[in-house]
């Protein structure tokens, strides 16, 4: 070390203090820009840096530690008044490991699956008098080119690092600017006549509007909407309504348990409660439904009781059902590892079954027998979850279907004629590949147990 001349050490330590200073400035950037997204609503992107968290507090803690070795290489050649630096960037050092890059790493799948999370496909109610508007077999491209540019919610927004083919804005914005232009009379079209019937089209197999069937005359249609159709991927806005504690990268819940399934269990259930959530069936049999799961032995179901004051706090005015959906999906995602969840979320089988829907719907399904496989869909959701093996890609949605009709709506001989057909047959045996068949239907039977029907045909838990 002492053949360093003086220049050489002054050049080593100048480097340290470099070092350090850019460090500094790259932290301060990134954690004010974290707390501006947090505080001001830019969820989005938040989310999107948060999957890279781990990576950007590694390269500031490498930096750090480039930097002490700097340091105390300039000390050791002489510069014996760097005591103090070395002794302040060792202290750096260890925090930015222990205290940031080291828990980010922990989380990094977290937050991955956290981003899928929130961002997937997006169930959402389209006004019946905006219905008519969705034309052809892939309108979203042609509709967001026919509106101005719109300013975006701030959940919406994403960094402008990269240009993006894909539709920025929500599709029921779309839908309102296109019909304000039209009844303006600046497009040349005719305005939307509220009394004139919409057209109902059967939609074909390569359709593209999103649309679940029915769609009936004068009222809402049911609208699954997302990347795979062309729209940018963003977080759902039903975030505003959760609590900053469980939006953290290490999140709370109210109890102080560790939140993340909860946290995740909200992005889904913000995405796909389509138009009636009320009417959901769903009589657990929460033994048999742990005991045949592929999380068994469960180990988070002690937080039942836990998770469930959060959901009740969320979704009070959605009935029992939907709570006792919302808090065991949580303890399943609980109990389910990263890999599992990211396969389950990328298979996007948190969604009912938008090609199933409308395939059925082709077939021959009547509007009640749609509305029925809807009505199970959170049903499906829990057994998929609680049977998935990665790779799996269907829900056990018409084994669902089937079980529920011959034990509550009449027996065997009763079922509708379309699920005799081939195309059924061959859905039934891709829902059952795969599996453990005896554990499959014991799930079923866990999610339709003890329901009865009301006077109304709205299906009721007792």
């Amino acid at each position: 070390m002492s053949k360093l001349t003086a220049a050489e050490r002054t050049q080593v330590f100048w480097i340290a203090t470099g070092l350090a200073v850019a460090v500094s400035l790259v932290q301060g950037a990134i954690t004010t820009l974290v707390e501006i997204c947090e505080s001001e609503g830019l969820w989005t992107i938040r989310f999107s840096l948060g999957r890279r968290e781990h990576l950007w507090w590694t390269g500031i803690a490498l930096a750090l530690i480039a930097s002490l070795g700097c340091m105390v290489l300039s000390f050791l050649a002489g510069n014996n008044s760097d005591s103090l630096g070395i002794i302040l960037l060792a202290s750096a050092s260890s925090l930015a490991v222990f205290r940031y890059a080291w828990p980010a790493w922990r989380n990094r799948h977290y937050c991955s699956n956290r981003w899928a999370a929130w961002t997937g496909p997006s169930r959402t109610g389209i006004d019946a008098t905006l219905v008519p508007l969705i034309e052809g077999d892939d309108p979203w491209p042609i509709l967001s080119k026919e509106v101005p540019a719109m300013k975006q919610h701030p959940v919406d927004i994403r960094l402008p690092l990269f240009r993006s083919r894909l539709i920025a804005d929500d599709p029921t914005d779309i839908l309102k600017a296109k019909k304000r232009i039209i009844d303006s009379g600046t497009s040349g079209q005719q305005p939307i006549d509220k009394g004139k019937p919409s057209k109902i089209v059967k939609r074909g197999p390569g359709d593209r509007t999103g649309l679940y069937e029915p769609i009936p005359e004068k009222q809402s249609a049911s609208l699954l909407w997302g990347a795979y159709i062309g729209f940018s991927p963003r977080v759902s806005r039903a975030i505003l309504a959760v609590p900053s504690r469980l939006l953290k990268s290490s999140p709370l819940t109210n109890s102080g348990h560790d939140g993340q399934s909860v946290c995740l269990a909200h992005g889904i259930l913000g995405r796909n409660k389509g138009l009636a959530p009320k009417t959901f069936i769903l009589g657990l049999n929460i033994k048999m439904l742990e005991e045949k799961s592929v999380q068994w032995p469960r180990p988070s179901k002690v937080l039942r009781s836990y998770f469930k004051e959060e959901m009740e706090s969320a979704y009070g005015p959605l009935l029992k059902n939907y709570i006792d959906a919302a808090t065991e999906l949580a303890l399943l995602l609980a109990d389910s590892g990263h890999a599992l969840t990211a396969d389950w979320l990328a298979a996007r089988m948190e969604q009912q079954d938008l090609a199933l829907n409308n395939q059925v719907a082709r077939l021959g399904a009547s509007d009640d027998n749609l509305q029925l496989l809807y009505q199970l869909s959170y049903a499906a959701m829990l057994v998929s979850l609680s049977a998935h093996r990665k790779g799996r890609k269907y829900r056990p949605e018409m084994k669902l279907f089937i079980a529920y009709w011959i034990k509550y709506k009449g027996g065997v001989n009763s079922l509708p004629t379309w699920t005799t057909s081939n195309e059924v047959k061959e859905r039934l045996s891709q829902e059952e590949s795969g599996t453990d068949l005896d554990a499959l239907n014991a799930l079923i039977d866990a999610v339709l147990f003890e329901i009865e029907t009301s006077s109304s045909a709205t299906p009721v838990t007792k």
